[in-house]
């Protein structure tokens, strides 16, 4: 097959390029969000601004996040990918240009929301949502490479604000980061494209017997056997939909607790900051590992055994969080959870396209990603409380527990409707 044919160099399939401009702007992205919590104490020492109002840009952009990924994955559905990075990239440039020249509260929920918040909306869902339909059976790992880089930003994106703001101050940190993040997602944004088909090249990488399908004249999207494809609105009233829906909450749920609160717990156990700000750069690191092993286990076991080990792994790893009384421990504890976090985050995709293929793959999914930001954004608030109102995380780290015997089960009730859709 000649190159022309599949738009890739000495006849490599192009779906390649896909995962490694996806890798690039989920790193780039999400490395970005990862800086949030580095300026933290140099805005509250500049402004002597709360600590609740510089979490309340935190969560406000979430929310944003959410929303978006939701227009964005329909958007990606309708138009492809290219566009939406490309706007994307400009959103987070300026966003964080504004943010190296605020002076007022009001600055920062505008810029940080409104722009760079429209920008964290994009990553996950349209990256993920072209990935699946250029692979199917390698589906999973190519997705886990992708978030590979999601962990690659986790690591890189904080140590090098941190040394930024060092070097050159908060507000030439922020003109730092507008001048690399942007201009990488555009660059990387410009390879990326919807689908085989809109390159009117054949799919190298279908599942079992998807090939009769194109034999027949129908798209890689559309229903087998001829049946009429399920619109939205009926493939959001399905059970397996919503029980989809609680469980990626229930994750999301926990999530931003221990971003936000397990400095705070390990420094009230007497551990050193600069060692319990360690407990992150862990986790970040080991999500890697997690997310790069797991797409070999969606790809032959399926979506849902993959989410069922997260979930079991995460269900350990609180355990490990109850009884957590030292530093040692702790790390035990982000070892085992990064793993799981990494890998729970990796197979939610590939699991959307295998219950309902990848027709609207990603406006359903970009729903499940508004939902899970919204628990999300509570989550975080919520162990606030309880710590104000108890004086101990314990309880909060409870409930962690429970939501992930709630995702279990959630999951467990799920019967794949096939694997050969998409």
């Amino acid at each position: 097959m000649d190159s022309s044919h599949t738009g890739g160099p000495a006849g490599r399939y192009y779906g390649y390029t896909i995962v490694a401009s996806s890798f690039v702007i989920q790193g780039t992205i999400v490395g970005a969000i990862f800086t949030y919590g580095v300026f933290f104490d140099v805005l509250h020492a500049e402004f002597g601004w709360s600590r609740a109002l510089i979490s309340a840009g935190s969560s406000l952009t979430s929310l944003v996040m959410g929303l978006g990924a939701m227009v964005f994955g329909g958007l990606t559905d309708a138009t492809g990918p290219r566009r939406i990075l490309g706007v994307a990239a400009i959103a987070l440039s300026l966003g964080y240009l504004l943010m190296s020249r605020m002076s007022a509260p009001w600055h920062l929920f505008i810029a940080y929301p409104a722009l760079v918040g429209i920008a964290f909306g994009t990553h996950d869902v349209v990256t993920l949502s072209t990935v699946s339909r250029w692979f199917g059976r390698r589906r999973g790992r190519m997705s886990a490479i992708v978030k590979a880089g999601t962990g690659t930003g986790q690591v890189i994106g904080p140590a090098a604000a941190a040394a930024l703001i060092a070097m050159l101050g908060w507000r030439n940190a922020y003109l730092w980061i507008a001048a690399v993040t942007g201009p990488l997602v555009f660059i990387a944004s410009r390879f990326m494209r919807r689908s085989p088909d809109d390159m009117s090249m054949p799919h190298e990488d279908q599942v079992p017997n998807t090939h009769t399908d194109r034999a027949a004249g129908r798209p890689e999207d559309a229903a087998p056997n001829g049946s009429r494809q399920p619109g939205v609105r009926e493939m959001m009233r399905r059970p397996e939909f919503m029980r989809v829906c609680i469980a990626q909450a229930s994750v999301f749920f926990c999530s931003p607790i221990i971003i936000v609160h397990a400095v705070p717990y390990a420094t009230d156990l007497g551990i050193e900051r600069a060692v319990a700000a360690g407990v992150l750069s862990v986790i970040g690191g080991v999500s890697i590992a997690g997310r790069l092993a797991i797409g070999a286990v969606i790809d032959r076991l399926g979506g849902r055994i993959a989410l069922l080990f997260c979930y079991a792994m995460l269900f350990l790893a609180f355990i490990l969080l109850q009884f957590a009384s030292n530093a040692v421990l702790l790390y035990v504890f982000a070892i085992v959870y990064g793993f799981a976090h990494g890998a729970a985050f990796t197979s939610m995709s590939p699991f959307v396209a295998e219950l309902f293929g990848t027709h609207v793959h990603g406006l359903l999914y970009g729903t499940i990603v508004f939902v899970g930001t919204f628990a999300g954004a509570i989550g975080p608030v919520f162990a606030g409380v309880v710590f104000d109102m108890l004086g101990t995380y314990r309880p909060a780290f409870a409930v962690l527990l429970a939501l992930m015997v709630v995702a279990a089960t959630s999951v467990t009730s799920i019967r794949s409707r096939g694997r050969g859709i998409a």
